[in-house]
This record gives C-alpha cells, structure tokens and sequence, in this order.
C-alpha cells in the first residue's frame, strides 16, 4: 500500500523598501513572482487607461507589472498594488462578469502588505538572479474570500440576487461589503464612497459576451496530460511494468512555471514505491506489475484521497503560498492492459476512514473478489487475461460500495485522449470520451 508524506515549505519575506518601477510604461512586463493570467491583465489596463478619470477614486498609480490574478486564468479576476511615494496605499481589484469588469479599490492592511512585500529589495534580488530555490520558499499571507459579479451595473447590490459569487484565495482579508461597494472599501469593510458601474470588456471579437467556461475535469485532464513531460514519463513506466517491482514519477511546477519531474524510488524491502507529494507537485504516477490487478489499488485510493484532503488544508492556511489547485492534481496508473488516472472535481472532500488493519484486509479481499470477476485464467498455460470493461466496472463499483470519495473522477488514459468511466443508474459501465 503506497504511503504519502507532503512537504510544507514556510518562510516569510518583509522589508519596506519599494521596487523602482515605471508606472506610466504603457507596456506589460510580468513582474509577479508566479504565473498570471497576462491576457486579462493587458486588457483591463487598457480599460483603467482609457478611462482613468472615471475611474481613479484613490491616490496612487497601479503599478499593473505586479497585477496578480490569483491562479486563474479564464479572464475574471486581478488585484494590483496602487503605490503612492514609494509605498503600496491601497490595492485596486477587478472582477469580471460577462462583458464587464468592475474596479474596487481596498485598503485592507493585510491586502496592502502583500504587495509591500513583493517589493522588498530582498525579493527583488531573488526575482533578478532567478534564484528558485529561495524563491520557493516566499509564503504570503492569504484568505479565501468571495467576490460578487454584478449582473449589471445598475443593480450591483448582492442582497438582489441579481448577480453570482465567485471564490478566491487571495491576500489576507475578509470585506464584509466588499462585493456590494463598486469604489472604495475601508480596511474594516466600509464602503467609503460609491462606484460606477462597470467597463466593457472585449471577448472574442465582441460575438460572445459571456465569459469562457471554466475548464471540465477532461480539459483540466488533457493539460496534464499531454505535455511532452507527462507523455515521456508513460513510456518509460510502461517498459517497466514487466519488473518486479514498482516505478514511479513525481511532476511539478517550479517558480518559474517549468515542470519538474523525479523518478520515484522504492520504500526499502518492498517491492511498492513511495510516493511523496510536495505543494508544488501537479502528478504523479506509477505502474502496477504483471501480477498486480492492472487497476488502482485500495491503497492508491488511499492516497489519492489523502493527498486531497491534504492540499485543501494546505489552501486553508492564510500563510501558505501559493494555493495548491486541487482540481489540478493527476494520480495516474501505468499497466500492461491500460493506463488510469484519477482527477478531482470539487471544491473540498472529506477523509476517508482511518482503517483498522483488518479493515484495510477486508478491503482488500472484497477489492479481489470483484476485480475476480473479470479475470480469466487459462487451462494449460495458467496466463492471467483481464476483461478490461468489465474489470473498470467492477471496480466502480467497489468504489461506489466501499470506498466512496466525493469529487473523485476516473478516466482511461490512452494516446489518443482519456475517457471518463462511470456507472450508469443501472449500473453498466458509461464511457464518455474527452475531446
């Protein structure tokens, strides 16, 4: 049964001295320490310097090389430090709702501080030498707060129903009228003076004024895997199943937004390998032997959940940074009859159960009894054949039965795309293919 073990990275950076910048470039040059969603960004700097005398209701300059959209990248959301004599004095956030975005200015000290410390020379020093090591260990202080999206910029106010919420992990705040204020929110949640409404933003040439659906568990999916890196890891994993023995890779992200990709190796005097996860791994994966069931195992689904549950309680720690994607993270199998992966599509899952050692033998026996019944063995040679549909629906249905996890989705993971596997009311196996 593979054990998990999660690596926390914490330090703190503060020093008040600001990063000499110029405000006034009409040109976006990313600054951030982490990967942003630069489309938006240039947009609605555009939009604040086209309207900037309606819009500027505070003090200040943004300094829009520093905007940060928290981890998204579907056009919807950016904070961006508003710096005034050398010092951060208020932070300017812009959600999106459809064609329109909405500028909020905040001046949490926490929202403030955030920023500050980007600028440290500290950091900065860290951001010229492209030192990742230390820069990995940046933590920042963050909450998850709501934003509200307008329906429209006549009626902003949340208690109207008129609109929708949207969730972020961001710098450490919580704006009780934040949402429903569309100018200036004080550092306790007053909104200090009225706003606007909202700016039109251009989508798609202007034929589609909604915003882009947030990405599907099979598109999530497919940007796992089919990276070249991915993709190179299964074949070297599928020219191992003939061990042994267990194999393994871990992939992550650096600071710089390249991936990382570790062999895995065996625990000691065991033929299973050890899987580790760490806040910047996105996947990892490993093969199943000959003589293994050519599916993920009680103990993978073990893992798997633990690794989610982990990185939810990583995300709730203000401290931590940056916030782990949950749906994001890949746990894929490699065997000699087909290769899985498990996704998760949700917002949060809970525990599974903390087995007894006869429990987890009891799992086990039944994980056999019902994977049994798609295995075949031959009368003279005595080789093992699996029915591979009938074996994926078995399977669900132990899962269904035994070890359920909310959120937990699995696909047949091919060269030519992944398949969703399910079962249907009646309990047949439903395959729906990913574009």
């Amino acid at each position: 049964m593979p054990m998990i073990l999660f690596t926390l990275f914490h330090s703190c950076i503060h020093d008040e001295t600001l990063i000499t910048s110029n405000p006034n470039s009409k040109e976006y040059i990313n600054k951030s320490l982490w990967k942003e969603d630069e489309k938006y960004i240039k947009n609605v700097m555009k939009i604040y310097q086209d309207n900037e005398p309606e819009i500027k209701k505070s003090n200040g300059t943004p300094y829009w090389n520093y905007a940060t959209t928290i981890d998204r990248f579907n056009e919807s959301f950016l904070m961006v430090p508003v710096v005034e004599n050398g010092k951060v004095v208020s932070v300017l956030q812009v959600p999106r709702h459809q064609d329109k975005v909405y500028f909020i200015y905040t001046s949490s000290d926490d929202d403030i501080s955030f920023f500050q410390n980007l600028f440290s020379s500290k950091l900065k020093k860290i951001m010229d030498t492209k030192m990742s090591d230390e820069a990995s260990k940046l933590t920042c202080t963050t909450k998850v707060y709501s934003v509200w999206y307008p329906d429209n910029e006549s009626n902003p106010d949340p208690s109207s129903g008129s609109g929708h919420w949207g969730t972020y992990h961001v710098t450490n705040c919580t704006f009780s009228q934040a949402e429903a204020c569309l100018g200036v929110v004080g550092p306790n949640g007053e909104c200090l003076e009225g706003g606007g409404g909202g700016y039109n933003y251009p989508i798609g040439g202007g034929s589609n004024n909604n915003p882009p659906d947030p990405p599907n568990p099979c598109d999530k999916l497919k940007t796992q895997t089919s990276n070249i890196t991915f993709k190179n890891s299964i074949t070297s994993l599928e020219g191992k199943t003939n061990d042994s023995y267990e194999s393994g890779y871990r992939i992550g992200t650096n600071s710089d937004g390249t991936l990382q990709n570790q062999l895995l190796q065996n625990k000691p005097g065991t033929q299973q390998v050890d899987l580790k996860a760490f806040s910047n791994t996105i996947t990892l994966m490993h093969s199943h032997y000959d003589g293994l069931y050519p599916m993920f195992s009680p103990g993978d689904i073990i893992f798997f959940n633990q690794w989610i549950v982990w990185a939810q309680n990583w995300n709730s720690v203000p401290k931590n940074m940056p916030k782990i994607p949950l749906n994001n993270l890949t746990f894929t199998l490699v065997t000699s009859n087909g290769n899985y992966s498990f996704s998760f599509d949700g917002t949060s899952t809970t525990p599974l159960p903390n087995y007894t050692e006869q429990e987890l033998v009891d799992l086990d026996n039944k994980y056999i009894q019902m994977l049994d019944n798609a295995k075949t063995i031959a009368n003279v040679s005595g080789s093992v054949s699996y029915n591979m549909e009938k074996l994926e629906k078995q399977f669900l249905k132990f899962m269904g039965d035994k070890m359920n996890m909310s959120g937990l989705k699995l696909f047949r993971t091919a060269n030519g795309g992944n398949t969703e596997l399910s079962l249907n009311t009646n309990g047949t196996l439903k395959q729906t293919n990913c574009p």
